[in-house]
């Protein structure tokens, strides 16, 4: 995971029709809480106001193509799915197998509970969980009086913190910072362990690729040592050593796959 810099100018459909839309489900839950509170009665929301293709394009462009937890590019392995951080239907709380309902309804439509994500990390792990170390903290309706931003919530939000506070990479496994329970919940509601092989992998190449970056492809004695020694043409050195650089100042920053594992691998690799 990374740090996601979220514009603040949310889609227009978000503060027009999402805005509409978020003040009938209020006054839905107030005609009728225990209904809801209940699950008796279940909350609907219309998918073409948050999954509408300005509110996913403005997403994929802020966060670089990137799922916002496994960091994979969309393009290797899914289409994405606009995710509530917060769910909006119902949630699972820590430890427990069952949904609580309502989920935060009121925030279906809102631009800060909205990021982007892979198919695999929405769908398969995190799904409807939402622990919280302490329960007493949960908002639990939109008149409730708990302050939304104080939930002990046991998630990352790579929106609003910084998830190197949380996690780390040893290689490519991610590990929680000293033990933390956030880290390590984070870690694994969000599936992140499945792509251990697929980081190992792109670590791999880039220990072989990176060195070639230090080769002075003006300098002719440099180019036809490398040449021998990779047993390739000198026009073929300059042509790698040139892509090389390339990656030497690309493979750290926010908008590379893995790029968080990458840092922790390769410190001195250029960030911005």
């Amino acid at each position: 995971m990374i740090k996601i810099s979220k514009s603040a100018q949310a889609p227009a459909i978000l503060t027009t029709k999402g805005a509409s839309e978020t003040i009938k489900l209020k006054n839905t839950y107030e005609a009728n809480p225990t209904q809801y509170t209940s699950g008796i009665a279940k909350m609907t929301f219309d998918s073409a106001i948050y999954g509408n293709s300005t509110v996913k394009q403005q997403l994929i462009a802020e966060q670089y193509g990137k799922c916002c937890f496994c960091e994979s590019l969309f393009v290797e392995n899914s289409f994405g799915d606009v995710e509530h951080f917060r769910p909006k239907a119902a949630y699972k709380k820590k430890g427990d197998k069952k949904l609580t309902y309502p989920g935060y309804y009121w925030l279906a439509y809102d631009w800060n509970n909205l990021i982007f994500s892979c198919e695999k990390c929405n769908r398969t792990y995190k799904k409807n969980e939402f622990p919280l170390k302490d329960e007493a903290t949960r908002k639990s309706n939109h008149a409730h009086s708990n302050p939304l931003d104080k939930e002990d919530r046991l998630l990352i939000n790579p929106v609003e913190e910084d998830p190197s506070l949380f996690i780390t990479f040893r290689e490519e496994i991610p590990v929680a910072v000293n033990g933390n329970a956030k880290g390590a919940t984070s870690i694994k509601i969000f599936g992140l362990e499945r792509l251990n092989e697929s980081r190992l992998e792109h670590l791999n190449l880039l220990k072989c690729i990176l060195p070639l970056a230090s080769i002075d492809e003006n300098n002719t004695v440099d180019v036809d040592n490398a040449a021998r020694l990779l047993k390739i043409t000198s026009e073929d050195v300059v042509e790698t050593v040139k892509q090389a650089k390339i990656l030497y100042h690309s493979a750290a920053k926010a908008s590379a796959k893995f790029a968080y594992c990458v840092r922790c691998k390769f410190a001195y690799l250029p960030t911005v």
